[in-house]
Order: structure tokens, then sequence, then C-alpha cells
């Protein structure tokens, strides 16, 4: 590590109702070589008996009674003989679920309130790598010290169900000279990018997923739209991010996640395709994503009948009006 004062790092888990998966996350990040200085564990209001396991694991304090919400416990957990700070687990229990997004917006705000220099931002099935936040510590100060533009740091994502350590489980993307992602490029191994690669670092990231992020330039950048709820939030967060930092994966950090279920068809499309006339704001030729995101949106929701092109329909009205916010009667769907 470099000389001077040691930038802090918070890491942000957002969980809903996966209790086991929450605490496996939480150990590999008490288990990491380079520990972070807190973790905020935001629980959107989980009805699984989370908070109750991590109290029997012992890694939380107990909420005050009567406390309101959101509601904040802290315990400081000592580091390990090699590491000389101690880790302050902040858990906080939102009054009702608001979300990916509307978690990372708790987490991030509280994260970036507190002074902490940057941010770890994941879900709560990601599993990373022993190194993985050791080997983004390393990147960052490589790039500070060469002077580099500002930057945001992504771990590379690789796929928990291979073992191949070059599965990924989201693709990685390539941008236009304009900043802008290449329409239709998705590479699904690592090994597809390896020539692009520079110093280590590949030019995309996947936000949300092992994403270090600077706190300084939130203030320019903005927290997460929490009115999104989740879908896209992510997508949309991540473009306002590349206005002023560089996105970049670094790829001896590795972390595990599974891949997405893509041809699954539930409520949450109503989220994914509303949320998604927000993300094309984003870029140029808007008009005509969104005539691209309509014809899809329809064809996907008249391959599940009346019920599923019915949810298309208010997903793309609601979406084209910016009428955004939790919509809890398509929760029911198919039976709204």
């Amino acid at each position: 590590m470099t000389d001077g004062p040691r930038e802090t790092i918070a890491a942000v888990v957002v969980t809903y109702n996966r209790k086991a998966l929450l605490v496996r996350c939480l150990r590999l990040l008490l288990g990491q070589s380079y520990r972070p200085d807190a973790i905020y564990i935001i629980d959107n209001a989980s009805t699984d008996g989370t908070y109750d396991d991590l109290l029997r694991e012992d890694l939380v304090a107990p909420v005050p009674a009567g406390a309101g919400g959101p509601a904040e416990s802290v315990r400081t957990l000592p580091g390990a003989a090699s590491q000389a700070w101690d880790t302050d687990v902040h858990y906080v229990r939102m009054p009702e679920n608001s979300g990916g997004a509307g978690g990372f917006h708790e987490g991030m705000k509280r994260g970036r309130d507190a002074g902490y220099n940057w941010l770890w931002l994941m879900d709560d099935d990601l599993e990373p790598s022993h190194d993985a936040l050791e080997a983004l510590v390393l990147k960052k100060e490589t790039l500070r010290a060469a002077r580099r533009p500002p930057f945001l740091l992504n771990s590379l994502v690789l796929s928990k169900e291979h073992a191949d350590d070059d599965t990924l489980a989201f693709p990685l993307q390539e941008l236009t000279v304009k900043g802008y992602p290449k329409a239709g490029v998705y590479h699904h191994h690592l090994s597809d990018v390896l020539d692009q690669l520079e110093d280590g670092l590949y030019r995309w990231a996947c936000p949300f997923n092992g994403t270090l992020i600077p706190t300084e330039p939130l203030e320019q950048i903005g927290l997460p739209n929490k009115d999104l709820f989740l879908k896209g939030d992510e997508k949309e967060f991540l473009w306002r991010a590349a206005v002023l930092l560089n996105l970049y994966t670094v790829v001896d950090s590795k972390v595990y996640h599974p891949r997405p279920q893509i041809d699954t068809f539930d409520w949450r499309q109503y989220y994914n395709v509303r949320n998604m006339f927000i993300v094309n704001q984003r870029f140029n030729f808007t008009t005509l994503r969104n005539l691209r995101l309509i014809l899809l949106g329809l064809v996907m929701g008249m391959r599940h009948g009346r019920a599923g092109t019915t949810l298309m329909l208010r997903a793309i009205k609601d979406g084209l009006v910016g009428h955004l916010g939790r919509r809890d009667d398509v929760h029911a769907w198919p039976n709204t």
C-alpha cells in the first residue's frame, strides 16, 4: 500500500428474505485480506427471520426496543492480527421493502454522510473471494499514483454455477468513443476480452456487484433513484456516474454471483420495462430506444396472454409518463 493517510471503505449490502446468503456474504466480507472499515446491512423489512439469524450468528447488535424505522444498531468486530483496524457492522432495518433501489440509496447515503471515502456495493447473494477488496485497493492506488482521471472500479463478476473462473454472471459490454454501450455487443467469458485488457483493467463496470465508488463525487452524481424500486436502478445510476468517472473492471478482483434467470416472466418485468424508459433518457437516440422497448415489451407480454399484455401496457404507460415508485398491485400478477 502507498504511504499517506489510509482511505476508509464501507461495504453496503442490500438484503431481503435471503438470510443464509446474507450470512455467507458477511462472513466473506469479514474474512477479507483487506477488511472494510464498516459494513452497512440494509435489511428491506425481511420476514424470514434475517434479524434473528444475524443476532444468533453474533454479527449484529440488537436494535433498540421501540425504535422506529429505519432502525439501526452498530456492532464493532475486532480486526485480525494482521489488520490494525476494526469493522463497524451497521444493521439498518427498513420500515418496509424499498427494493434494491431504495436499499442502495439508504446505504450509500449513510456511508457518505458518515465520512467514508469509498463504498463497496453489493447484494446479499454476492460471494467475494478472499482478496477481492485488496485487489481493488491496490489498483485504486496504482491509478491514483499515475494521476489517472477520476474512476470507479468493479470486481470481475463470475458465475457461481461454473468453476472455470472464465464464465461471467453478467456479460461485459464495450464502450463507444462517446462512452455509450455498443449495441448488441456482449461478452459472456473473460477469455473473450483478454486482448482488450490494459494493466488488468477492462473498460466496463457491473454496477452494484462489487462496485467500489468514491463518495466525494456523489454530491454531483446523486444517489440511486429510490423511486425505481428495483430493476434498472443500477444502470440508471451507472450512466449518471459515467459522466464524471471512468468505468473499470479489475479482473484480479473476483466475486461470484448466480447467473440471472433470463426466461422468467413475472411481476418484476413490470419494473424492468418501466424503468428502462428512465435509463434510456441517459443515451442518444432516446426516441428510437423507447420505440424498440415498446415493441419488445408488447411481444414479451403477448407471449403470456391477456394478463401479460396488460402488465406490459401498464409498464409502458407508466414509463413514458414517469409514473414511478413501488406498485403493490402489480406484485399479485397475474391476479391483478
